[in-house]
């Protein structure tokens, strides 16, 4: 494979979605004609491999190929089903509390969160951010916010009001006295 298939390859890879070809072919200092030959030799160099290059109005993506399509329905299913109403609410304490220690959501919630959180980090909402003392924090990812549709936490609804809540105040000073 050519060096500039290799450039266009790995920049479609951490791009994760389509790339205008104008903006290919400027990043790799190519003409439209140079672009569509190393477009071609990318493509075929993926014949038989689990992704392939897709070319839309939109621009070009390296995509899963339709023969993997089965074998990744399953997992993909595992990791888009709905949440919990327990993970919905541990969610949602993460997001207007966050970063949060998993100390203070079981105070919040009365329960033990310890498998929720587990499950939050599995898909990918939550992170875990590691404290100089012993307990780990949990934030909210980056993938939470992309699939939320803002680049904030601070753009969630009501966010100030449901951060600044009283009443959580007192159930986490109460439990630390």
């Amino acid at each position: 494979m050519t060096q500039a298939a290799q450039h266009i390859e790995a920049l479609l890879f951490v791009a994760g979605e389509a790339v205008p070809k104008k903006d290919l072919a400027k990043l790799a200092g190519l003409d439209e004609a140079q672009l569509a030959d190393v477009l071609l030799e990318l493509s075929q160099s993926l014949t038989g491999h689990g992704i392939v290059l897709m070319d839309t109005a939109q621009g070009v993506q390296l995509v899963t190929s339709p023969d993997v399509g089965a074998f990744l329905e399953t997992f993909l299913a595992e990791g888009t089903s709905a949440l919990s109403r327990a993970a919905s609410e541990t969610l949602a304490l993460v997001a207007y509390r966050g970063p949060v220690s998993r100390y203070d959501l079981e105070a919040i919630r009365g329960v033990d969160c310890r498998r929720i959180l587990s499950h939050l980090v599995f898909r990918g909402l939550v992170v875990k951010e590691p404290t100089d003392g012993q307990a780990m924090l949990y934030d909210i990812s980056a993938d939470f916010l992309m699939h939320m549709g803002i680049t904030a936490k601070e753009q969630l609804p009501q966010y100030e009001a449901l951060r600044n809540n009283e009443r959580l105040r007192e159930l986490l000073s109460a439990d630390t006295q």
